[in-house]
């Protein structure tokens, strides 16, 4: 795959030499932008990276931008109530979450007081997501001390759990690509064919079983038959699109 990483127009110099270095450190062209566009840019590549004030983000000719944005995370942190933080309880877990995608769930634990790892298989979207955690602002310190104590991992989830102790976190939490699409999800424009569309195995079954101190933890589209196919506890929501499941250990 070829790529590079430019920045947005303008950019003062540490911003400039802070592209230059994640080129070096990831084996990219570093492209001055000067004023050229982003479509110029992408002639003869297969992605561009984009370092802005904003973020990172990362564009390709035809596809939607992939970028994070912790809006939904921060809807959900704010709120009185939310399923996933009322699974796992008030008291402070060590969570491997082993599909990080766009961090949402990682950042809504985190900020519930957990300790959180995050695995992501794409190398793409660890990339984008990593710098968002590390360098996203809200305007929210504890909101941000959180994101910044996710501790992002770049590798296959099995392989990941593969090297683990067992019970070395009380929790893992899985939650793929969706098997029935959610035409509303309008977040995950950016992800959907980069992501990692593999459904949960009964060899990732076994291995998550075998690192979880306390229980497994699903998330999956209410049509879904991995609940059932795995032996999951359905926490059913009523009209809601997707459910949580449960695998006790203890």
């Amino acid at each position: 795959m070829t790529l590079a990483i430019t920045t947005s127009l303008g950019m003062p110099k540490d911003l400039v030499e802070e592209a230059e270095g994640l080129a070096k450190r990831n084996g990219w062209a570093y492209l001055p932008r000067r004023k050229y566009s982003v479509t110029k840019l992408l002639q003869g590549r297969d992605g561009l990276f984009l370092l802005a004030r904003e973020g990172l983000s990362f564009h390709r000719l035809g596809q939607a931008v992939l970028q994070f944005h912790p809006d939904t995370a921060i809807l959900r942190a704010k709120a009185p109530h939310d399923p996933l933080r009322t699974l796992l309880g008030t008291s402070p877990k060590t969570i491997l979450d082993t599909t990080m995608g766009l961090a949402t769930d990682a950042i809504v634990m985190a900020q519930a007081g957990h300790q959180v790892t995050a695995v992501e298989s794409q190398n793409l979207i660890a990339q984008v997501v990593a710098y968002g955690l590390a360098h996203y602002e809200s305007g929210w310190p504890s909101f941000d001390a959180a994101m910044r104590s996710i501790e992002v991992v770049h590798a296959d989830h099995l392989a990941f759990l593969g090297e683990q102790a067992s019970n070395a976190f009380d929790i893992v939490y899985c939650d793929p690509m969706f098997s029935q699409t959610i035409t509303e999800s309008h977040n995950l424009a950016g992800i959907a064919d980069l992501a990692n569309a593999n459904q949960l195995t009964d060899t990732f079954m076994r291995e998550a079983c075998r690192v979880a101190k306390e229980a497994v933890i699903f998330k999956g589209h209410f049509r879904d038959k991995t609940f059932e196919r795995l032996g999951f506890d359905r926490q059913v929501r009523p009209n809601q699109k997707f459910h949580y499941g449960i695998y006790r250990l203890v």
